[in-house]
C-alpha cells in the first residue's frame, strides 16, 4: 500500500461523528454532490470528535474489500452489453454531467437541439469527459 495513503489513515479521526449511525445521505444534487447531515441535530456531522448522541457505526468492511468491490463492478460493466449499460444510473448520471460540461451544445457544430453523449472509447464505468463526444443528430452522420 502506497506510503501516503498510510498517513492519511493515521491522520484520519478515529471516533467522530462522521462514523456515526445517525448519518443520512441525500443526493446527488445537480452538482453531483451528496448531502451528509445527523438527522438528529439535522446539521453537519462534527469531523472531529465525537457528540452526545453518537453511535459508532460498525461495519465488517475493509478498503480491500471495497476495492474488490469495485473491481468486480467495473469487470461487470464490461461484461454487460452496451445497450444495457447505456440504460444503467451510472451512465445516466455521467451522460447529464458530460452534456452540462459541455454547456448542452453539440462539440462540433454548437447546435443545442437533438443531442445525445457518445462513446468514442468505450471505458464503461470508468469515463472521462476525454472518452465521450456531445454531438446533436445532423453531426452524427
Amino acid at each position: 500500500m502506497d506510503k501516503s495513503v498510510e498517513k492519511l489513515k493515521e491522520i484520519l479521526p478515529k471516533k467522530c461523528c462522521s462514523y456515526c449511525t445517525h448519518l443520512s445521505l441525500d443526493g446527488p444534487d445537480e452538482n453531483y454532490k451528496y448531502n451528509i447531515k445527523c438527522i438528529l441535530l439535522d446539521s453537519l456531522p462534527n469531523l472531529y470528535n465525537d457528540c452526545d448522541y453518537f453511535e459508532c457505526e460498525y461495519s465488517n468492511l475493509t478498503s480491500f474489500d471495497l476495492d474488490n468491490l469495485y473491481s468486480e463492478y467495473l469487470e461487470a460493466c464490461l461484461k454487460v452489453k452496451y445497450k444495457e449499460y447505456l440504460n444503467s444510473i451510472h451512465w445516466q448520471i455521467f451522460k447529464d454531467y458530460a452534456l452540462r460540461e459541455n454547456d448542452y451544445t453539440c462539440s462540433i457544430c454548437g447546435q443545442e437541439h437533438n443531442l445525445d453523449v457518445y462513446h468514442i472509447n468505450k471505458n464503461l464505468g470508468r469515463e472521462t469527459l476525454e472518452d465521450v463526444a456531445v454531438l446533436c443528430d445532423n453531426c452524427l452522420e
